[in-house]
């Protein structure tokens, strides 16, 4: 017979905090709502277990920024859904400073990006919008929906013998996530009733998309394949998501997969949860025990220290709207209400790649000298929070076209009077419903691995340059219509030295990040395989050029402005950016001092206490880490299961 005395101890735990009868316990309580919290959160209250979910943000869901897929770029910069945060690339803070956007707080609170701010501008640092609203930030990015290579799963079962990280495996647990719109049903390696859909663009967008279509070829061209067939490569001809043993092999144009449905609407981890919590039995009683707590920012994790090994019992969290300083309304003279949660089994955070470490280093898991420096009491001196933090290296190769780029269907204005495009995305219809053109795998001679690791995409009319605030006391400058740009995103880069750093103990503040972009080692791999993804580029604009496309000639823009020979390899170091962070609380090996959760994704040195969202993956998963953190949110609900009779 199992012994009761475990139960019995935490029982006279939650006496001594007065909660045993309380209507603030639960059995989970999962911090964060993105794609591994949220989904974590509805699967375990769909197995039955009462689950108390907690954002610190708002529910943004019917707002058409969040929902026309077609708008992603404007949810990202939406007030009522953003965290702002600010970071540095390098440890080099000359290096820093030649960052052409960077963020500048003025005299009048307002934002300034450039390197020439007004006379009293406070330097922010580079600009990282986050999600701060329910679904986290499967609700603002680009929804570009694609599996990571097999060997990043494999990676993490050889790392820490745990055969369960399999490729095989965790295209299981993708496959009952995914209601795939891509592939006839039924074909082998896909789901088709989870509740995440997965589409891509209509061959009849494309076609829209006039002379872009022409580049499309000429690449097409360059890398081999027959542009003929670009229509049906571009489409649903070439699946992204296959199961192919050689699919990190396979190179060329692919259909941009995207998570959203058949109608242009956004899918996000928004959608599990409200799934879950709408459900009600045939008689309209709710149907599944999860409660949902908005406005609630998490401060601190709540131990029973009695024990040997502390175990976490609840949370401590402020309720009150925008209690967090990245939230563009933020107030803070608004103190909020100081609340607790209490959980019999486990406490699950899923805060992101900034704020779990932040969570855990305040509630006194994390090094022991920086916590002690903040006169935080040290609970678990665990050195791995808030280390390893990566990111995928991102930059682009444009030119200026000698016609510009334009679409054959309507101009849309993005919502404002009279947009033409906006009726016909209610009907499901137009250029709203549908979001990028097109994914280009590419492989490098510094891949890793012998597999691709540049992922492409197109943009016709325009330049990504990264991220920076939308409203401005300057006028960023703009690209040309003329443009097009071959923007990239470096997998499998090796850069794992970047940094979250508490820059107090005060739980409102944003944390200080570093990623040390290009340094330690393989940096110069890195490096070398951007370049080459320039060179790419230029070898297509120059194809162009020799067939007589009246496109041609294309005068560069980026990385070097009306030549081709600048300094490349600086422009990349200076001016590469980034929002994929991942890692800072990354799973490894029993023994390594600075892994900080083991397979099943538990804080090491505690009891119920886990860590679920994208800083768990020991290295950034793909070019994409949404899906894998998705999937990571289907793992850990297995792993929770299994262990939940035993408390």
């Amino acid at each position: 017979m199992k012994s009761l005395w475990p139960s019995l101890a935490l029982l006279f735990v939650l006496i001594a905090t007065k909660v045993i009868a309380s209507n603030d316990t639960y059995d989970y309580i999962v911090v964060g709502s993105g794609p591994g919290g949220g989904t974590l959160a509805a699967n375990l209250a769909k197995a039955g277990q009462s689950v108390l979910l907690l954002e610190a943000g708002d529910d943004q869901g019917e707002n058409p920024d969040e929902l026309i897929a077609g708008w992603a770029l404007l949810a990202d910069g939406d007030p009522l859904m953003r965290w702002d945060f600010f970071v540095k690339y390098h440890s080099n803070e000359t290096l820093n400073d030649e960052y052409k956007h960077l963020t500048w707080r003025t005299t009048d609170g307002q934002f300034y990006v450039g390197l020439d701010p007004p006379a009293g501008a406070v330097k922010l640092g580079v600009y990282y919008p986050r999600a701060g609203t329910l679904g986290g930030c499967s609700t603002h990015n680009a929804l570009i929906a694609a599996l990571p290579s097999n060997s990043d799963w494999e990676y993490i079962a050889n790392l820490t013998g745990d055969q369960s990280w399999t490729p095989e495996n965790m295209r299981q647990h993708f496959i009952q996530l995914e209601n795939d719109h891509v592939v006839p049903v039924g074909t082998p390696g896909h789901g088709f009733s989870g509740f995440l859909d997965i589409s891509v663009n209509t061959a009849e967008f494309l076609q829209n998309q006039s002379n872009a279509v022409e580049v499309f070829k000429a690449t097409a061209s360059v890398i081999g394949e027959n542009p003929a067939n670009i229509f049906d490569l571009l489409t649903n001809g070439t699946d992204l998501n296959n199961d192919d043993p050689n699919r990190d092999q396979q190179l060329g144009w692919f259909g941009l997969p995207s998570h959203r449905d058949l109608l242009g609407r956004r899918v996000s981890a928004r959608n599990a949860v409200f799934d879950v919590l709408n459900a009600t039995n045939a008689g309209g009683s709710k149907k599944y025990p999860l409660t949902l707590s908005v406005h609630s920012l998490a401060t601190k994790v709540l131990f029973d220290t009695s024990q040997d090994i502390p175990r976490a019992i609840g949370v401590e969290y402020l309720l009150g709207e925008s209690m967090y300083s990245a939230d563009p309304r933020y107030n803070a003279s608004n103190s909020g209400i100081t609340k607790q949660a209490f959980a019999r089994k486990e406490v699950i955070v899923s805060g992101g790649s900034f704020n779990s470490p932040q969570l855990l280093k305040l509630s006194g898991i994390g090094p022991k000298s920086e916590l002690q420096n903040l006169s935080i009491a040290v609970i678990v001196d665990l050195p791995g929070v808030g280390s390893n933090l990566e990111d995928n290296y991102e930059m682009g190769v444009a030119a200026s076209a000698s016609k510009n780029f334009t679409s054959i269907g309507p101009v849309c204005t993005f919502g404002a009077p009279g947009d033409p495009c906006l009726p016909l995305w209610y009907e499901g219809k137009g250029p709203y419903t549908q979001t990028g053109l097109g994914a280009l795998m590419l492989k490098t001679s510094h891949a890793a691995r012998d597999e691709r690791d540049l992922f492409v995409f197109p943009l016709p009319g325009g330049v990504f340059r990264g991220y920076w605030p939308q409203q401005t006391v300057n006028v960023v400058p703009s690209d040309p219509p003329s443009s097009f740009d071959f923007s990239m995103v470096k997998m499998h880069g090796n850069g794992r030295l970047g940094t979250v750093e508490l820059a107090s103990n005060n739980p409102r503040d944003t944390p200080l990040i570093n990623f040390r972009f290009f340094e330690g080692p393989g940096a110069d791999a890195d490096l070398e395989a951007l370049s080459e993804g320039v060179d790419f580029g230029r070898k297509v604009f120059a194809s162009m050029a020799a067939n007589g496309s009246d496109l041609a000639p294309f005068t560069e823009i980026s990385p070097c402005t009306g030549t081709t020979e600048c300094d490349v390899k600086s422009y990349i170091i200076s001016q590469a950016w980034s929002h994929h962070a991942t890692s800072s609380c990354s799973i490894g090996a029993d023994g390594d001092p600075m892994a900080v959760l083991d397979s099943k994704f538990r804080v090491r040195g505690t009891k119920g206490l886990r860590v679920v969202d994208a800083s768990a993956h020991p290295r950034t998963p793909g070019g994409f880490p949404v899906l894998p953190t998705f999937m990571l949110g289907m793992k850990a609900s297995d792993a929770i299961l299994e262990d939940a009779e035993s408390w």
